[in-house]
């Protein structure tokens, strides 16, 4: 296995996340974004320079996942995309002073398992870019996985927030994002295995389809960054992406399956479980007057507490707690 394949799939992930990190810190900054209102969203996104560059950053990274898989077998450059996850809880808890729960950090320990068993299984025979699957086929095939997280978004976008709501960590917005960057993904897969010939290249579909998918993944995950932590989406949205694309292109495309299929299994449950395993619900901060009552302010990865009295901030959830009953 070529070492530097390997570490162009590290790195594209890692730009992914440097990416990720960045629409993070522009999201404060940002009015509330839904995607019932895409023309605001838009005008909003594209108005951010940090926002910007952030997705040149993730350009880049999508750059050099299509370089990757021009040496490595989709087996092969899984474990590196994983791996990549390390990258992003550095950013997330050191940089942007994240915390997670020990039940978060449980996840974050079976993905990383799952890295571990893939990384062990044996690669094929066959040749990295050699596909022989009609592209009108492949769009057919992610068409639905761009269509259902975007009805999925708009379906969900309503008012959720009220006095007595729990603040929810997004981890069905991350799951949409996750099926439209493991869409995006898929088109990657296929670009990559025209890299030699431009004219094939530009005639095949592939870039145009991402060309669509992409704008559609970065706004859901702006709505989603500015709704909830870095760490759980990002941990949410690559466990959801790397899957689809094992599950999606590997009979799409033709890839080998793994040839220990008992740890390939074992890889593909610790994934879903993972996700599966992420709490919904932020935990609940424990209020520390009691006497007067106190109201819990909720952003993003953070909790404020203050009387009751004093008059709530916009943008973010809240909820009240009663004063403590007296004696």
């Amino acid at each position: 296995m070529p070492d530097r394949y390997q570490l162009l799939a590290f790195l594209s992930t890692g730009a992914y996340f440097a990416g990720l990190a960045l629409f993070k810190s522009a999201a404060s900054s940002m009015p509330t974004l839904e995607g019932s209102r895409p023309r605001h969203l838009t005008r909003t996104l594209l108005t951010s320079k940090r926002w910007i560059a952030g997705s040149a950053v993730i350009g880049t990274g999508a750059a050099a996942q299509v370089m990757a898989l021009t040496g490595l077998r989709l087996l092969e450059a899984l474990p590196m995309f994983l791996a990549g996850l390390g990258v992003l809880l550095l950013l997330a808890v050191v940089v942007l002073g994240e915390r997670l729960t020990p039940r978060e950090w449980g996840c974050a320990a079976l993905l990383a398992a799952a890295a571990f068993l893939l990384l062990r299984i044996p690669p094929g025979s066959r040749a990295p870019g050699d596909i022989g699957t009609p592209p009108p086929l492949v769009v057919a095939v992610a068409l639905p996985s761009l269509l259902v997280p975007c009805v999925m978004l708009l379906a969900s976008d309503r008012a959720r927030r009220g006095a007595h709501a729990r603040p929810l960590t997004g981890v069905a917005l991350a799951v949409n994002v996750g099926l439209l960057t493991g869409a995006n993904e898929l088109m990657l897969r296929g670009a990559a295995s025209l890299t030699d010939d431009l004219g094939a290249l530009l005639t095949a579909p592939y870039l145009y389809v991402f060309a669509v998918a992409a704008p559609l993944a970065m706004g859901q995950l702006q709505i989603a960054l500015q709704r909830s932590r870095l760490a759980v989406a990002g941990l949410v949205a690559t466990a959801t992406a790397k899957t689809y694309l094992f599950l999606v292109a590997t009979p799409l495309y033709g890839e080998p399956w793994p040839s220990e299929r008992g740890r390939a299994a074992a890889a593909l449950a610790l994934t879903i479980l993972a996700v599966a395993a992420v709490p919904h619900h932020e935990p609940r901060t424990e209020p520390r007057d009691r006497e007067r009552g106190t109201t819990i302010y909720v952003l993003p990865g953070r909790y404020r507490e203050e009387p009751s009295d004093k008059p709530r901030p916009d943008g973010c959830d809240w909820f009240d707690t009663p004063p403590k009953p007296a004696p």
